[in-house]
């Protein structure tokens, strides 16, 4: 039988404080790997709302450059 130190003295622990002790402890856990989960797709979703933004700034800038380029390769009609 195993046995815990209490305030006036060594207490006996029962299997189902054992049990109590291991689901509080696995609780936390879970609850830590799910506050983890969440916070990993936060930064997920604003790492791909930065992506798209700068999918958006990339494709304005190919269409500014393409319509900034005069027509060098056309040649005049003789």
């Amino acid at each position: 039988m195993a046995v815990a130190l209490g305030s006036c003295g060594i207490l006996p622990v029962s299997s189902s404080d054992k049990k109590n002790d291991r689901a509080t402890v696995n609780a936390s856990v879970v609850q830590s790997l799910h506050r983890q989960i969440r916070d990993q797709e936060k930064r997920i979703a604003e790492l791909e709302a930065q992506l798209d933004a700068l999918k958006v700034i990339d494709q304005d800038m190919e269409r500014r450059r393409q319509s900034s380029r005069s027509p060098a390769t056309l040649r005049p009609i003789e």
